[in-house]
């Protein structure tokens, strides 16, 4: 409740005094100073209604929180919540470039209060309460005319999560040359830092406490921002470890030079495509896609799919659903992917980056209503979380590559309902592709996956997928032991996989998170991305399991060599055909043939 409601105008007279008088007596560093400015400043932010009086509260409240946002000796977490209000309270006056300037500090601050060395429940639970921060600074950046900066502010307040691992995989070819024993001392820092945040080793009987791991990560983190330090100032050549927030605008645009990037930013302040290309970046309106309007049209397109998938729905039923689910990608032609290829007409391949609750619809499945061309007919499109997130799958792509395809399949799993397309799927693709490893049913457990895995360039999946909206990062495969044993999110980003290329999700979805999450991109295929796959291939909602096996086969007898290799670099390009096959034959059911798509370059 704010203090507004709490109190009446004379009592919040004298409040606002007293907070004068106990700001006065505490000195600059103190603990308590940023603490007693950010009660002054939402004391004054509800002052008042008449609107002169209103205004210079407003401004007097803003000027407030700046002050309490840069009290560098106070813990992160609070000088950043001090740094958005004061980026609020100028933005709810209109004025964007003094908006602008909180918004900057507090994204600046992110990477502070969720630090890597942060167990990642509470690394998840801390950037939860932080959602939607990086759409109003890029909104506010916009307005500024300044649309690159508004493309760092979204790289840097998207995926802190996920920037952490791939500045933890970040190639040392060049630092083991050049620096031996820095790159030998990255990788065991490293290591230690992943084992200490709640590996299962480390937190078997025996392991330290919570104090003493509390104790140990903290140690480790200081020693490891020591050792980074040390490298960005010693080998700045190298490029390691620097977020593309530092990155001048030439670097992002060379991001895009296989084709253009495209960050939908949904946001109060208004909503817009950022597209970046090898020669520009620049900031395509998008009037019909307000938060309120994107979240009804979510929740419609979601009810629809859950109503689809219910056991019992009558024909009439599913023909209604699969009419909302129509109408939303018309509607996400009109708002969304219409404009922006507009503004791309030579366009043939787009790498989408849709940010919030945007990011669990079909952007690539987008077309308008009456059977004209939409998206699929214009482009092969493909998702990223972020710019960095690509940048790094194509660093990954230039690694030497392992060989041979590890076929996971469990048809039958304790408390879920039987996959029998699932079997069929594995068996097919084990024939189809020469030497394949196929571990089914009871032989695919946690420990025999991981393990081949490591042995493996390719791995695919033919199971159920469960989704964890609480804690995202509990989210799992359903393997064979998966009730004592179940292969999470969490294990899976902490596998280092230095020689795969692609990972085929046949399973259901597979990117879902938490609303709270959706700009960490917190699900099962960035899991896989983190792990080291650059390629991904996942689905944003229920797959068929005869429609997914038969996109499955067709997507690897695009990709099959021959040679016990797949030809990885025509991944989008192939499910992109085979998408629009089953479009072409399935035109009024599309919750059949949308929900499958690429991440990666």
């Amino acid at each position: 409740m704010s203090p507004r409601a709490l109190l009446s105008p004379a009592t919040r007279g004298e409040a606002v005094a007293l907070y004068r008088r106990a700001v006065e007596a505490t000195p600059p560093g103190h603990p308590m100073r940023v603490h007693r400015l950010s009660g002054l400043g939402n004391l004054l932010r509800g002052m008042g209604s008449h609107r002169r009086r209103r205004r210079a509260d407003l401004v007097a409240a803003a000027e407030v929180f700046q002050e309490a946002a840069l009290e560098k000796q106070f813990a992160p977490s609070g000088r950043l919540d001090a740094a958005r209000a004061w980026g609020d309270v100028w933005a709810e006056l209109g004025l964007w470039d003094r908006a602008l300037e909180g918004y900057v500090v507090a994204v600046d601050l992110l990477h502070s209060v969720a630090p890597r060395h942060l167990d990642r429940g509470d690394q998840e639970f801390v950037l939860s309460r932080t959602s939607g921060l990086g759409a109003v600074a890029a909104a506010c950046a916009v307005r500024c005319g300044r649309p690159g900066l508004a493309v760092g502010l979204l790289e840097q307040a998207r995926g802190v999560i996920l920037s952490h691992a791939f500045d933890a995989d970040s190639d040392l070819t060049r630092l083991r040359e050049t620096a031996p024993d820095l790159a030998a001392r990255f990788e065991e820092f490293r290591d230690a830092l992943d084992t200490a945040t709640g590996s299962r080793e480390f937190l078997e009987e025996g392991s330290p406490g919570p104090d003493a791991r509390a104790d140990l990560r903290q140690r480790l983190a200081a020693e490891w921002r020591d050792l980074t330090d040390r490298i960005r100032a010693e080998h700045p050549e190298l490029g390691l470890l620097r977020p593309v927030r530092n990155w001048d605008e030439r670097e992002l645009r060379a991001t895009a030079a296989a084709g253009p990037v495209v960050l939908v930013n949904v946001s109060p302040y208004g909503s817009d495509a950022l597209v970046v290309t090898e020669h520009s970046i620049d900031a395509v309106p998008l009037p019909g896609l307000d938060p309120r309007t994107t979240a009804t049209r979510r929740q419609t397109f979601q009810d629809a799919l859950l109503r689809i998938e219910t056991p019992g729905t009558s024909r009439k039923q599913s023909q209604r659903a699969q009419q909302d689910v129509r109408e939303t990608l018309a509607w996400l032609w009109q708002a969304v992917t219409g404009p922006v290829l507009d503004r791309l007409p030579a366009a043939t391949r787009v790498w989408w980056s849709p940010g919030g609750l945007l990011g669990t619809l079909p952007l690539h499945a987008a077309a308008p209503t009456g059977g004209a061309p939409g998206a699929l007919d214009r482009v092969v499109s493909s998702y990223t979380p972020t710019l960095w997130a690509l940048h790094h799958a194509r660093r990954r792509v230039a690694r030497p590559a392992g060989t041979g395809t590890l076929v996971v399949s469990v048809a039958q799993a304790t408390g879920r309902a039987p996959l029998p397309g699932a079997r069929r799927e594995a068996e097919n693709l084990a024939r189809l592709l020469p030497g394949a490893a196929l571990l089914a049913d009871t032989s695919a457990t946690h420990s025999a996956v991981v393990s081949a895995l490591h042995r493996h360039a390719y791995a695919h999946f033919a199971c159920h997928a469960l989704g964890d909206l609480e804690r995202p990062s509990g989210s799992r495969l359903v393997l064979h032991d998966h009730t004592e044993r179940p292969l999470t999110v969490r294990d899976l980003a902490r596998l280092r996989l230095p020689s795969v290329r692609l990972a085929y999700l046949s399973a259901c979805d597979t990117l879902g998170t938490s609303p709270e999450l959706a700009d960490e991109a917190v699900h099962i295929v960035s899991a896989f991305q983190m792990a080291g796959f650059p390629h991904v291939i996942g689905s944003l909602w229920h797959v068929d399991d005869v429609i997914g096996a038969e996109v499955a086969l067709s997507v690897y007898e695009a990709l099959n060599t021959g040679d016990g290799t797949l030809d990885v670099a025509r991944t989008a390009e192939a499910l992109h055909r085979a998408v629009r096959t089953l479009r072409d034959t399935y035109p009024q059911t599309p919750s059949l043939w949308a929900c499958q798509v690429h991440a990666g370059p």
